[in-house]
């Protein structure tokens, strides 16, 4: 099928559009129809500067990726072309163009429901006909990244960081370009995806790469670093996940504390005085991670291991450990299970109680238990600052009240 064109060079002010208030906008005069799905070839006639196409978005529950694909324009001629879109009054806007001399075109933008677009196929100057095909085609499950298919549209992204995204069809390319801090030069990558999905990677030294699902490289950031994810016709509708380490991030404990029924009668560090906010056998603990400028929270996903100890004069011994990741906002949380004390513990010793007469406790702990974290695959040794606590290890209450029937 080949299209009716538009003739001569015809600005976008001239098209005769009408005003009035419906959701799709009216047929444009001069411009030929095509429909989404096939591949046409055309043609700009001798002479003719500009080519003029339309079609329509079909009503769709949800916003779509509309891919406009043109092919086959002669080497060395430079061509424009445009995707206008139409809003319903009438106006007009440009959603993506590309003036180049190259045989292969994308155009992509993000299409409402019953919108009208426009393709525009121009030259600066007349002269023989100028043949090339067109096609264009609706997808339905973009992310939120796209429009990213094609280098002129690759999306940007800033720092450390966890990108979701899905091929939303066979041909589908998601581009990406990612910049971060002045300070770091290099960064873990890593790829979540289906077999039949590969990452390619170009980092900063403008070293190459593949990744493929479960697999995971450093690369250099002191530049920008390029990922393009690609699939094929078995990989439509796939999603996957690239992952974005800083590996000098750092882990720093928060809190410890425990929401057991405890007497809270222990000294509490560096004191002789009753009323530490004791630890019994579970602790409640939390880390706050940032980047390796230790300043800038890391996002979701970095795997933080916690440690539990008993430290003493002759050592330390480890209670319990565990491994949780961070949300979005760099924190991560998880209950430790201290359990019994295992060394560096002081007493028994009497604690009395406020009462008179007074109650007592006969009371065993350690004053410094401590809680240690860091990121998993971070290069930083300096991660390990402990946060102290006190580890109940054994308490026997003695009621020294007199007794009443």
């Amino acid at each position: 099928m080949r299209p009716t064109l538009f003739p001569g060079a015809i600005a976008m002010a001239l098209f005769p559009l009408l005003a009035n208030a419906q959701s799709t906008a009216p047929p444009v005069d001069g411009c030929a129809p095509m429909d989404i799905g096939p591949a046409y070839d055309a043609s700009l006639s001798t002479g003719a500067t500009l080519g003029c196409f339309q079609f329509v978005t079909p009503a769709t529950p949800a916003a779509s990726k509309v891919d406009v694909n043109l092919a086959g324009f002669r080497a060395g001629e430079l061509h424009d072309v445009s995707l206008v879109r139409v809003d319903s009054d009438g106006s007009t806007r440009a959603a993506a163009t590309d003036a180049s001399m190259d045989a292969y075109r994308i155009l992509q933008a993000i299409s409402d429901a019953s919108t009208r677009w426009l393709l525009l196929v121009g030259r600066p100057k007349g002269g023989e006909a100028s043949p090339f095909q067109m096609q264009g085609t609706l997808a339905t499950g973009a992310d939120r990244h796209e429009p990213n298919d094609a280098f002129t549209t690759m999306t940007k992204l800033e720092g450390n960081q966890r990108i979701e995204g899905n091929l939303d069809n066979a041909g589908d390319g998601d581009n990406f370009l990612i910049t971060f801090r002045p300070d770091q030069n290099t960064a873990n990558l890593e790829l979540e995806a289906p077999p039949g999905v590969v990452g390619i990677v170009v980092d900063g030294a403008k070293k190459t790469g593949e990744l493929r699902g479960g697999s995971a490289f450093r690369v250099d950031s002191s530049r920008p670093v390029f990922v393009q994810i690609k699939g094929g016709a078995s990989t439509v509708g796939a999603r996957y996940t690239i992952a974005l380490r800083d590996p000098g991030a750092t882990a720093v404990v928060t809190m410890v504390r425990s929401n057991e029924n405890i007497s809270h009668l222990a000294p509490a560090l560096g004191s002789t005085m009753p009323g530490g906010a004791n630890v019994a056998r579970v602790a409640e603990v939390e880390a706050q991670v940032f980047e390796g400028d230790r300043a800038t929270p890391v996002g979701a996903g970095y795997v933080v291991k916690f440690e539990g100890y008993d430290v003493g004069t002759n050592g330390h011994w480890l209670l319990t450990e565990l491994t949780t990741v961070t949300d979005e906002r760099g924190i991560a949380r998880t209950t430790l299970n201290v359990g019994p004390c295992k060394g560096g513990a002081i007493g028994p010793i009497t604690v009395p109680t406020r009462g008179n007469p007074p109650d007592f406790w006969d009371i065993e702990y350690n004053p410094s238990g401590a809680v240690i974290a860091w990121v998993d695959g971070s290069d930083t040794s300096d991660a390990t600052r402990p946060l102290r606590f006190e580890h109940i290890c054994k308490e026997t209450f003695r009621m020294h009240r007199p007794w009443k029937p």
